[in-house]
């Protein structure tokens, strides 16, 4: 019988094949691509740096990945990044450096999980992945970072999770990283999955998340401890994003208290980005971090409270239009109808006039309900039933589901535009505190310590004899009656320092001539704080003259500038003056109460009839919160609408933390006179006039509601009792009525 031939049943090699999907090269077998790769390789964004090469095939080797990738790419020399499928299964350094030995060109490729998203980004999470790795031909293997496309925020203190403080972990996220504390690892593993899937991954912008849920609180100075740790560059990048809980004082909010803690202006999220990095929805989050309703403030912006002063209104850095058809006239303030605007605020939205209220910071500081979305309005505006009714209809569903009508009373001011030297009177007076109360909440900031003794020694102008005797005192003079005090004389145009000309540059060698070691000693300080602050933005030679000639002006390295300023004077220091109002004219805005303590001179109070407009044209120097240390017999008390607040450039040792400066050629109104007596103090009320209220009468009419308004609620600012007279010479600038001309009996005292 003949022996049946069986045919010998080989091994049928498995075929690998590359096609091109995309911006992307799959590899995959002979079963075709998986939806999960086709999906991945469509998502890639295109790379001209690397070649992205989604690996979609079990087991594939060097070899095999080689020759398919070799058929399409040829002589191509871009390195390769090799992505893997959820069915390929992980890729071993052994097959990256083959192929990389291979193919002669660097390869990377992922250690550990990736996580891909559908905007194209693939992460590798810090507890279950090492990172990207590079694999050159001949070469040790480098780690790259976690994150695919490198964000323009990537960098060593986004990459690997650290300890920061006393109890801060600090853990990589996809759009940036996670600022929490210890806590269960079921909490931590919820949050984790809503911060990776949902948290929007923005290329220009770092997320610095803080807190989390059933977590122990995150402590603000250990957040403190790792902004130190972060570079400049990427502080201007980062976003903070309230997550958990953080414990705060009871009268600030987290964006407040961080900008406070921090020293520097920061930018906090509105809600929680999600969706396309070029155009995400910011979601309110309730107590449990779940989703809430769309909030039209995206990106809040805080700047920290300087020394004593208020804290600053918030500002809407970015927000959403509220409903088509609306016509912005302002950062976030649109035409409404007629004299009406919506305003976007953090809490939501404010239905108001186009003149601001008076209450108008305290709803900019409001902080988001998670339960409510409130709508602010006036019950005082004409129609604001129909109004509010009519806002509320056309806001999207879910937002108008959870809106809430808050009335907000309020007595409305005109709001002009700021000019650049008078004062805008027009922004609304705020009840002000007691004088009293302010002495007593910030006396230990603002006292400046006493000097145990006078080391002074008096000039004596006295005639040397010829001989070794004793000098010849001088004859003594008959006494005369003390120079009364007189108006400031009116300069001539070249002799004023501001407003200044148009071009105007600021002339370095008239600030340093004669203080060269001083001038070049703060110009160090001043540009390297800049360099700090806006490493992208360089200083000009001008602005760094104005900022070091207005920090030496408060330093008294100049002590006759402001006695040559009044009296008119010609000479160099009215170019310096010019610098100084440059620099300080760049400074905060103080628009509430100012106040010094002065001792009038003889006929001082007949220049100071209620409605007298007096013009100072020196600098004049008063306190936001008057020192316990001045002494005089009369409180003089000041409303400001562009006196500059000069903490930021207060000299470090013996500075005014408190101090407020106006700009030569303010004019001042007197509202009230109330001269010393033996049991009472005497009391001058002034406020700033604007330009457009100087007029032909020199601005002595004015407003009379508004001297009314001013003066009583400076009225209530004067509550100090006692203060005997003070002989000791004065040391600083303040102490001086604007206007009056200094007699020449006390011109040697500052």
């Amino acid at each position: 019988m003949p022996v049946l031939k069986m045919p010998r049943l080989g091994r049928r090699k498995s075929r690998v094949a590359c096609v091109r999907i995309g911006a992307s090269l799959v590899v995959h077998g002979p079963e075709g691509i998986t939806a999960q790769a086709r999906e991945l390789a469509s998502s890639m964004p295109a790379d001209p740096e690397h070649a992205v090469v989604v690996v979609d095939r079990p087991g594939a080797d060097a070899h095999s990945i080689a020759n398919a990738v070799g058929a399409v790419f040829g002589e191509e020399l871009r390195p390769l990044r090799l992505i893997p499928s959820t069915d390929a299964g992980p890729i071993t350094l052994a097959t990256a450096q083959k192929l990389a030995d291979r193919i002669d060109r660097t390869v990377i490729y992922p250690d550990g999980v990736v996580l891909a998203s559908v905007s194209g980004l693939c992460f590798l999470p810090p507890f279950e992945a090492n990172g990207w790795v590079g694999c050159g031909p001949d070469r040790e293997p480098v780690r790259l970072g976690r994150r695919y496309p490198s964000p323009e925020w990537d960098g060593p203190v986004t990459t690997d999770p650290q300890r920061a403080g006393r109890a801060l972990v600090v853990e990589p996220l996809p759009a940036g990283v996670w600022l929490r504390s210890d806590g269960p690892q079921r909490w931590l593993d919820a949050d984790r999955a809503r911060l990776t899937r949902w948290l929007s991954v923005r290329p220009r912008e770092f997320t610095a998340v803080l807190g989390g849920h059933g977590l122990p609180p995150l402590a603000l100075d250990d957040v403190v401890r790792w902004w130190a740790s972060v570079p400049p560059e990427t502080r201007a990048r980062t976003r903070f994003l309230s997550f958990g809980n953080v414990p705060l004082p009871s009268d600030t909010t987290l964006g407040q208290a961080l900008a406070d803690a921090v020293g520097e202006e920061i930018v906090l999220y509105g809600g929680l980005p999600v969706g396309s990095p070029a155009a995400p929805e910011f979601f309110t989050l309730r107590e449990d971090g779940s989703h809430s309703f769309r909030t039209f403030a995206e990106q809040i912006t805080f700047s920290p409270r300087r020394g004593s002063a208020k804290a600053a209104a918030p500002q809407i850095r970015q927000g959403r239009l509220p409903f088509k058809g609306l016509i912005e006239v302002g950062p976030g303030v649109y035409r409404y109808e007629e004299d009406s605007v919506v305003e976007v605020v953090q809490a939501g939205l404010w239905l108001r006039t186009t003149r601001e209220p008076e209450r108008a910071a305290e709803i900019r500081m409001m902080p988001y309900d998670p339960g409510a979305f409130l709508v602010f309005f006036d019950p005082a505006m004409a129609g604001h039933d129909a109004l509010v009714a009519k806002l509320l209809d056309r806001l999207d569903g879910p937002v108008r589901a959870g809106a809430k009508p808050f009335p907000v009373p309020s007595a409305p001011e005109p709001r002009r535009t700021e000019l650049p030297f008078t004062a805008d009177l027009t922004t609304p007076l705020t009840p002000l505190p007691r004088l009293s109360r302010l002495l007593r909440r910030h006396l230990e900031e603002s006292k400046v310590p006493r000097p145990e003794a006078d080391t002074e020694v008096p000039y004596l102008a006295v005639e040397l004899s010829g001989g070794e005797g004793e000098p010849a005192l001088p004859e003594p003079r008959p006494e005369t009656e003390p120079e009364r005090a007189a108006v400031q004389p009116t300069p001539r145009p070249e002799s004023r320092v501001w407003p200044l000309d148009p071009g105007f540059v600021a002339d370095r060698e008239s600030v340093r001539s004669g203080r060269e070691s001083a001038f070049d000693a703060l110009s160090a300080q001043i540009a390297e704080t800049w360099r700090r602050f806006s490493p992208n933005r360089p200083m000009s030679d001008s602005g760094l003259t104005e900022a070091v000639a207005a920090g030496l002006y408060l330093a008294g390295d100049d002590p006759d500038l402001d006695a040559c300023l009044r009296a008119g004077a010609e000479g160099p220091h009215v170019d310096f003056g010019r610098c100084v109002a440059a620099g300080l004219q760049k400074l905060p805005v103080h628009r509430n109460v100012a106040a010094t303590v002065v001792d009038p001179a003889p006929g001082s109070w007949e220049l100071l009839g209620d409605g007298m407009v007096l013009r100072e044209w020196g600098f004049l120097n008063l306190l936001t919160v008057p020192d316990d240390a001045e002494k005089g017999s009369t409180d003089l008390i000041v409303w400001s609408g562009t006196g500059r607040l000069t903490a930021l450039i207060e000299p470090k040792e013996e500075g005014l933390p408190n101090r407020v400066v106006f700009l030569p050629g303010t004019a001042f109104k007197v509202l009230e006179v109330i001269e010393p007596g033996e049991k009472e103090r005497g009391r001058i009320l002034m406020r700033e006039l604007m330009a457009s209220e100087v007029g032909a009468d020199g601005g002595k009419a004015g407003s009379q509601a508004r001297d009314e308004l001013i003066r009583t609620s400076l009225r209530r600012f004067t509550g100090r009792s006692g203060g005997a007279r003070s002989s000791r010479r004065r040391t600083t600038r303040l102490g001086r009525i604007p206007g009056i001309a200094d007699p020449a009996d006390r011109k040697n005292e500052l």
